[in-house]
């Protein structure tokens, strides 16, 4: 069957729906399955279009704009289905949302083949899995090394100079290389711009770092999609024509590839300077402006649906919003306590301000919105910082979260982490957090409750009624915090945290500066499995300056904030010198040996002279 012909079939009309399993939502259709994410049990009642469920497209637009919804395709989707089925219901994969890249695989290595048909002047066959060979899965993964290729980044990303980069300005460039489809997409991945990086107000610092690998792909990418693959074959047995690679032939495949793939990128560990910017700067908000803030807020919002909503129609106020809410915020008055925001637009800003080219204008004028936005992100921090919780455990916080045990009268956040079963929902843990950490989250949850009544979690979208802030908004308001309250610059960068930087630095900072070195309360308080896990987190090998700079921070925050003098022991400066010239910090057996003596011998105190000077001691 050649192009011309293939491109005259129409997409099936739509059959009766097959019965599918119930962890697949049943408004689920031929073409594309909601499946929920991990957390998530299945309701027919509930909206799939949200944040909790991910969709599984089964139209894949293909090289020649073609698209795998054709009926020609029928054989390769149906086995495709099969395949995804048997694979959570033999938990050979434990997670529905993980079809998502399974079948994504499928569809670039069947994309592969086809063009590879096509560009060596072959019958562009309609591919099945059958049809996929050992040297089709060898061209599809050396086609991710862009050097192996030929493809120089640097180049491209000259000729493309300092225009806006994105499908429509880099696909030109790249369409007469004749390489196959999945390095195209790397490249368009690799050159088009990161809309979250536009609006920052300096380079990212471990952003930076990583330039040097910019022609390179992390392993993992290619043994994620390699262990897609091998999931293929296991499942074969319900393939009516079935993939024949086996998996020891696909691992000697990346075996036998040249190394020029770079190692996963440990989450950064962010330095102390900067991580206590953070976490005090959020806890300033949360005591000196957070009250202040709910208070204006309630009186703002009464004031607009009594005299704006109480007193003209729908229609008027959709035209003449942005005057109303003019008019509401000139009438109530700013309290002293916030006055120096230079809060500006009561709501969302529009016209007021205009769009963000840069974060540092929110400086100068920020709206209600964004601060109830700077509300919801500094809760985040606080929340990884006392918890050390996952990104998923703390984006499924509810209103209930919080409780009082009654076993030892300590203060709890209930979590949801992954079990070690097949099951895909979450284990529920209680974690203790400081009660000041405690009362912070209980007044958030309270003005978000009342603004958002039957939210589903704590972290309610203003824009999207009945919706959740996703994680890609998170992470646009945690970069428009980091400017805003200006985190220290390093040679022109500035350090924008991400949630889960936060759950590491709690491991390193607990591990190595808690006077102890045991690994079960860390390990047990991180929610892992294996210890080794807690290790890899806790590992401060890269930054042997870490440790001595947590004491250098405590002396400047000490005499910053508690305005006395700060006498440090000399001794303890000694043995803080010792330990970096003498131990390898990656080295946790000797680490912990040497901790652990120190640990036996000296007690780091503080202590309060005449009111008047901090002296930091080590006490034998």
């Amino acid at each position: 069957m050649n192009n011309e012909k293939s491109q005259k079939i129409t997409p099936s009309p739509p059959s009766s729906q097959a019965v599918l399993p119930n962890w697949i939502h049943p408004a689920s259709t031929n073409r594309e399955w909601y499946v929920p994410k991990t957390g998530t049990s299945v309701s027919a009642s509930v909206d799939p279009n949200t944040r909790h469920y991910v969709k599984i497209s089964f139209d894949y637009k293909l090289f020649d704009e073609s698209s795998t919804a054709d009926l020609v395709w029928n054989l390769f989707i149906r086995d495709l289905k099969s395949s995804a089925i048997a694979l959570i219901e033999s938990s050979k994969s434990k997670r529905p949302n993980a079809l998502v890249s399974f079948v994504r695989t499928a569809f670039e290595i069947a994309d592969h083949v086809y063009e590879a048909r096509a560009r060596s002047s072959n019958a562009p066959k309609i591919v099945t899995l059958a049809d996929i060979t050992l040297d089709d899965v060898k061209t599809f993964l050396e086609a991710h090394d862009l050097t192996f290729m030929g493809i120089n980044i640097a180049k491209l990303n000259s000729e493309l100079g300092s225009a806006s980069r994105g499908l429509t300005t880099i696909a030109p460039l790249i369409s007469n290389m004749g390489i196959p489809p999945i390095t195209k997409k790397i490249i368009i991945q690799k050159l088009k711009n990161n809309k979250l990086d536009i609006c920052r107000e300096f380079a990212c610092t471990y952003a930076e770092k990583e330039e040097d690998d910019k022609d390179s792909l992390s392993i993992c990418t290619l043994q994620n999609k390699c262990t897609n693959l091998a999931y293929l074959h296991s499942t074969k047995e319900q393939q009516s024509h079935p993939f024949e690679v086996g998996a020891h032939e696909i691992s000697d495949i990346l075996n036998n590839m040249p190394g020029r793939f770079i190692e996963k990128n440990q989450t950064p560990l962010m330095p102390t300077n900067v991580a206590f910017h953070y976490i005090s700067n959020a806890i300033i908000f949360h005591r000196d402006y957070a009250p202040h803030i709910r208070e204006y807020i309630k009186k703002l919002d009464d004031h607009y649906n009594k005299e704006i909503i109480g007193r003209y129609a729908a229609s008027t106020i959709k035209s003449n919003v942005h005057t109303f809410k003019k008019q509401t915020l000139e009438a109530v008055p700013i309290p002293k306590a916030l006055q120096h925001l230079n809060i500006k637009t009561y709501g969302k800003c529009g016209r007021t301000r205009g769009g963000i080219n840069c974060n540092s204008i929110l400086r100068e004028h920020i709206s209600t919105d964004e601060l109830i936005g700077f509300y919801a992100i500094t809760t985040r921090i606080l929340i990884h910082t006392f918890s050390a919780c996952r990104v998923l455990s703390a984006s499924l916080l509810d209103a209930n979260c919080l409780t009082i045990s009654k076993l030892d009268g300590l203060w709890d956040l209930k979590l949801k982490i992954p079990k070690a079963s097949n099951s895909y929902e979450l284990e529920i843990i209680k974690r203790p957090i400081p009660k000041v950490i405690w009362d912070f989250i209980y007044e958030y949850i309270e003005f978000m409750e009342d603004r958002h009544p039957g939210m589903t979690s704590i972290w309610p979208s203003g824009a999207q009624k009945g919706k959740d802030r996703n994680e890609t908004t998170f992470r646009k308001i945690l970069d428009q915090y980091s400017d805003w309250i200006q985190t220290p610059t390093t040679d022109e960068t500035r350090w924008y945290a991400r949630p889960h930087q936060f759950r590491r630095f709690f491991a390193a900072f607990f591990f190595y500066l808690s006077g102890s070195t045991e690994i079960e309360p860390l390990r047990w308080m991180m929610g892992h499995i294996e210890p080794n896990v807690t290790l890899y987190y806790a590992d401060i090998s890269n930054q042997p300056e870490w440790e001595r700079d947590t004491l250098e921070f405590l002396i400047d925050f000490l005499e910053g904030h508690v305005g006395k003098d700060v006498l440090v022991d000399e001794e303890l400066l000694d043995v803080f010198s010792k330990c970096e010239r003498e131990i390898k910090l990656g080295d946790h057996t000797l680490l912990s040996e040497h901790l652990q003596e120190l640990a036996n011998h000296h007690d780091i105190k503080l202590k309060i002279m005449n009111n008047q000077k901090i002296f930091i001691y080590a006490s034998r």
